[in-house]
């Protein structure tokens, strides 16, 4: 193999696989959710249950069959911070599968705010026009606006918004949030988006949980477990470094919210979707993808530990490490097997819990039921297995 040639395969890896791509891959279902997010002061706490469960929500979608192309995107409205230029709405990540990078740039932002002006008809514009939504004709692009206020709040352009987003094959889901008084004011706007839309309206609470549920049999070996698969990431290249970081800060983001989502966030990274994806910045899946003689590594973006070791020791040191990162998987394994989705829709619903409120289980059942009208195969409780 070439110098040239592995320049040109290693440029490759970096556009298509850093999950920063302006359009999904052919042949493959492609399903695109924008969630539009109020952070106004009325729902301070969404931010926090849409960061939490992001876990949830991927690994439910990832197990169904056959195995979707998977995109989120994210826009939030009626902050001041936004900027009144843009009616207080911003694009906070572009649709993309790279959901490492979509939840740190969740938790940039500051999770409660005092007020807020509600522009519903902008932010709906701004998920129509200018997210990145797939070009497939069959895809499924679904728009989860939640929040609460008046609709018309800035005008009746949320109509017209509606329509566009009909148009283009674009359903939104209005989901309000019980925070305030006056929802009898309220609700009839939200009501009437979805129902322009084809979409549904639903009700949350703002931080209402279900129960946790774990598979982990012994949560200290599953934590000693996740911690050593962590140090089989070796970083290259001028952001690799930058990658690590992301992802430990992920992982500790995770682990602080509660046990159930630190297991959802080790789910997702041991799963297919996560491994043999990194290879743009980890030395393991970089050799695991290009079987490297590792010749053109930059050695002076590698950790103290490399850096002054020959091109052959590199190689041989990431090839051990690749090894223990097959043995640590298989290991976690048994705490999380395949078909833990299944095993958790079970558990909750035999729980005496009303689950209809509660914003991860509405996004769920909501994709659930939208992807089996596109033929997918659901992770539902009476899903058979997932193994692939």
């Amino acid at each position: 193999m070439t110098r040239y040639f592995k320049i040109i395969l290693l440029s490759l890896f970096l556009v298509l696989l850093s999950g920063k791509t302006l359009a999904p891959s052919k042949g493959r279902g492609v399903i695109d959710v924008v969630f539009c997010l109020d952070l106004s002061g009325s729902t301070n706490g969404l931010l926090d249950d849409v960061r939490e469960k992001l876990w949830e929500i991927v690994n439910q979608v990832n197990s169904y069959k056959p195995a979707p192309e998977f995109r989120i995107g994210v826009i939030g409205f009626s902050r001041a911070s936004f900027g009144s230029s843009t009616s207080y709405v911003k694009v906070l990540q572009p649709l993309t599968t790279d959901f490492d990078l979509l939840n740190f740039e969740l938790y940039k932002l500051k999770a409660a705010v005092e007020k807020g002006d509600q522009i519903v008809g902008e932010a709906i514009k701004t998920a129509v026009r200018q997210m990145n939504w797939s070009g497939e004709s069959d895809a499924l692009k679904v728009v989860f606006l939640v929040g609460n206020g008046m609709v018309n709040a800035g005008g009746n352009d949320y109509r017209e918004a509606c329509d566009q987003a009909l148009k283009r094959g674009i359903i939104i889901n209005a989901v309000y949030c019980r925070t305030r008084n006056n929802v009898d004011k309220e609700l009839p706007g939200w009501r009437e988006i979805a129902r322009l839309t084809g979409g549904e309206q639903y009700d949350i609470r703002i931080h209402k949980r279900a129960p946790i549920i774990l598979t982990s049999p012994n949560t200290i070996e599953f934590k000693e477990l996740a911690g050593m698969l962590s140090e089989t990431y070796l970083y290259y290249g001028e952001q690799g470094f930058e990658r690590y970081k992301m992802m430990a800060s992920i992982d500790s983001k995770a682990k602080s919210a509660n046990e159930m989502t630190f297991e959802s966030r080790l789910f997702y990274k041991i799963s297919d979707r996560f491994q043999f994806h990194q290879q743009y910045w980890d030395l393991v899946d970089y050799l695991k993808m290009s079987n490297s003689d590792f010749v053109d590594l930059e050695m002076k973006y590698l950790n103290d530990s490399l850096k002054f070791k020959s091109t052959q020791e590199v190689r041989d040191i990431v090839s051990q490490t690749r090894d223990k990162r097959n043995k640590l998987i298989m290991e976690l394994r048994k705490h999380m097997p395949y078909d833990r989705q299944a095993y958790l829709n079970k558990r909750m619903e035999e729980r005496d819990v009303d689950l209809s409120d509660m914003f991860d289980r509405v996004v769920i059942n909501s994709l659930n039921s939208l992807a089996t009208s596109k033929g997918f195969t659901t992770g539902t409780s009476s899903s058979i297995d997932f193994r692939r």
